[in-house]
């Protein structure tokens, strides 16, 4: 032992001429010492957090955020859909699927999980509208027992557009499919139904809520 600790220390005194001249085993104990060295270099990474820093927080939405896709909106962005409504997207999302005046779109803000959609299908003339608004409306009132809703409330906008419906907030818990939305289902008065949706993981929902009902509030039927 003494000899491979002699060994070591003329060989770092010395130069790798020595090494040449240095059993196996010796040498595979002065590539650990090298790689010492060179980790405390100034300059290098650090391998680990210095004693007492707190540990770097990790993002769990991280692999579930939205990527960017082509310029975002560098001012809020409002459309006009053909079927005569109106709605307003911030400043800083992007638009990533559909069209936005026609019958589908989807856009999001980058870095985030947060969305909105709009849907929208024609019913036959005959479809009792008021009557699924009123079955609609009811059954997530109820649903609020369980837990699956924070909020419910009827949402109309009457005049000429004849516009009926219902809004809801889901829970965190009972969210759909793992995100948490505000959403406004409304029917117009040509038996058009619309879905309008913001949803967003839960861990990020209360960042992100007072935006979503803003957007779902910028919905204006003309």
């Amino acid at each position: 032992m003494r000899k491979t600790v002699w060994l070591l220390t003329v060989a770092a005194l010395c130069g790798l001429s020595f090494l040449a001249l240095a059993p196996p085993d010796l040498m595979a104990q002065w590539g650990v010492i090298q790689r010492g060295i060179e980790a405390a270099k100034p300059g290098q990474p650090a391998t680990s957090p210095a004693p007492g820093a707190p540990a770097a927080k990790e993002d769990p939405n991280a692999p579930l955020n939205r990527g960017k896709m082509g310029e975002a909106f560098a001012s809020p962005m409002t459309y006009k859909n053909k079927r005569n409504f109106s709605y307003t997207v911030p400043a800083g999302w992007q638009k990533e699927q559909g069209d936005p005046t026609g019958e589908s779109a989807s856009f999001g803000l980058p870095g985030t999980t947060v969305s909105f959609t709009i849907h929208m299908t024609q019913m036959v003339p005959s479809f009792p509208r008021k009557s699924a608004v009123d079955a609609g409306f009811k059954s997530a009132k109820e649903e609020m027992s369980i837990r699956k809703y924070m909020a419910v409330k009827r949402r109309d906008q009457g005049g000429k557009s004849g516009v009926i419906g219902w809004e809801t907030i889901e829970t965190a818990e009972k969210g759909s499919g793992g995100f948490q939305r505000i959403q406004w289902q409304c029917y117009d008065k040509d038996n058009y139904y619309y879905n309008f949706m913001t949803g967003v993981n839960p861990q990020q929902f209360n960042q992100h809520r007072a935006v979503m009902q803003k957007i779902i509030d910028s919905i204006r039927f003309n």
